[in-house]
């Protein structure tokens, strides 16, 4: 009996072994294939579940994405014959020099690209539409991890970077969604590739050529990319009918969108207005157009972004009080009041620890650019500083996070500032 007994726990030593196996190998992998070789990258779902949601859907062409002209594209895989348009060989913060090979960043849309003097300089786009970050979902910046580029607080896309090296700089600003499991030498050896000009361009261009998605396990086959809040880009709902002499356009402007309208007479040229962000009741917009000013043959095209997590940023700063909660010491809090009318001076006080408030006005003039989950803001003061405030606005926040500057009117030298908001 007790010889039984120890082989019936070989046995279920031996299953626990193949079962913990079997675990390592589940999940949902990336497959890159570059022109320097190939690396896998295993995609954490779990914690970082719309960035993968994002990326798989880009990667598979099942989510859809628009270029910057408007055009909705459906089924077409992004990131396939796309480049790593931007290596970090070396980074310096606090005066420090890192320069052992930094990170490889891709996943942007080419749409410009100018050569000046031998370098070339090229504008890379995102899929079209923005996301909340998970910066603080528990995974660093440690070597070999996959993680969201962006241009500013919640305004993840399609871009990323893979880092060559550990660097907690970088944690709580951009969301890591993965690490790297096989070919980590091809990260390494892409990182310290030659660069040119101000954005780190490669030399020569490393070429993206195929992403290939891998679900392996059954978690990894019900992870369901169209439940984790990833904005739908689509064309908009629109007709448009002949009554008499004039033709009538309708299409509907819906709530928790963002939407360009495009109008061409060949197909060839457009013309686009954005619409910007919408987030007010859904209503049909209509307009009356004389045929004889349209012509024999004229084209219209709506695409729109609908954002399923609602927008949160506000439309403007009118009539709103920043109040600002800086990380020095002593603390000091900023609050600022805009007046109802760009035209009007707003106020503002500013308390340094203890000290009794100091109040000044707020000059006209001040500047507000608004993404659906973030903003940054610039103005001016009667203390003859102008400060520009990158904002986080996530859902269900009444306080939320910044990063920024001041600097004197009188002189470009900028001072750095962080810490929380909150707007009423």
């Amino acid at each position: 009996m007790p010889a039984m007994k120890r082989w019936i726990g070989l046995v279920a030593a031996w299953a626990g072994l193949l079962g913990s196996a079997a675990a390592q190998t589940d999940g949902i992998f990336a497959d890159f294939t570059t022109s320097m070789g190939d690396f896998t990258v295993r995609l954490d779902y779990e914690r970082a579940p719309r960035a993968v949601a994002s990326f798989v859907g880009l990667a598979t062409g099942e989510g859809s994405w628009a270029d910057p002209q408007g055009n909705v594209w459906q089924g077409r895989k992004f990131y396939d014959g796309s480049i790593f348009h931007r290596v970090l060989n070396s980074v310096t913060t606090n005066g420090s020099v890192q320069t052992n090979g930094i990170a490889i960043q891709g996943g942007g849309f080419l749409w410009r690209s100018v050569a000046t003097n031998g370098v070339t300089t090229t504008n890379f786009s995102n899929a079209g539409y923005y996301m909340p970050e998970a910066a603080t979902n528990g995974l660093m910046h440690s070597n070999g991890v996959i993680s969201m580029a962006n241009s500013g607080p919640n305004t993840d896309g399609s871009q990323f970077f893979v880092t060559a090296t550990n660097y907690p700089a970088w944690n709580g600003n951009y969301t890591v969604f993965g690490h790297v499991v096989t070919g980590m030498n091809v990260v390494t050896s892409i990182a310290l590739v030659a660069v040119q000009g101000e954005y780190n361009r490669p030399v020569e261009d490393v070429y993206l050529h195929a992403v290939a998605i891998r679900r392996v396990g059954e978690d990894a086959e019900h992870f369901n990319i169209a439940s984790q809040g990833v904005p739908v880009v689509e064309s908009g709902p629109m007709r448009h009918y002949a009554a008499g002499t004039n033709q009538i356009l309708e299409f509907e402007i819906a709530s928790q969108t963002e939407m360009t309208f495009r109008e061409s007479t060949n197909l060839q040229v457009w013309e686009n207005v954005e619409w910007g962000l919408y987030d007010g009741p859904t209503y049909l917009w209509t307009t009356v157009v004389s045929r004889a000013v349209l012509g024999d043959a004229y084209f219209f095209h709506l695409s729109r972004i609908r954002y399923p997590t609602p927008i949160t940023s506000p439309a403007s700063v009118r009539s709103r009080t920043f109040t600002f909660w800086w990380n020095t010491i002593p603390e000091q809090k900023y609050e600022a009041a805009f007046a109802s009318d760009w035209w009007l001076q707003g106020t503002c006080s500013v308390t340094v620890g203890t000290n009794a408030p100091m109040t000044r006005s707020v000059f006209i003039g001040d500047s507000w650019y608004r993404n659906p989950y973030s903003a940054r803001l610039i103005f001016q003061d009667g203390f003859g500083k102008e400060y520009n405030y990158s904002l986080w606005f996530n859902p269900g926040q009444a306080t939320n996070r910044f990063l920024g500057q001041w600097k004197w009117i009188t002189n470009n030298v900028a001072f750095a500032i962080s810490g929380v908001f909150a707007v009423q």
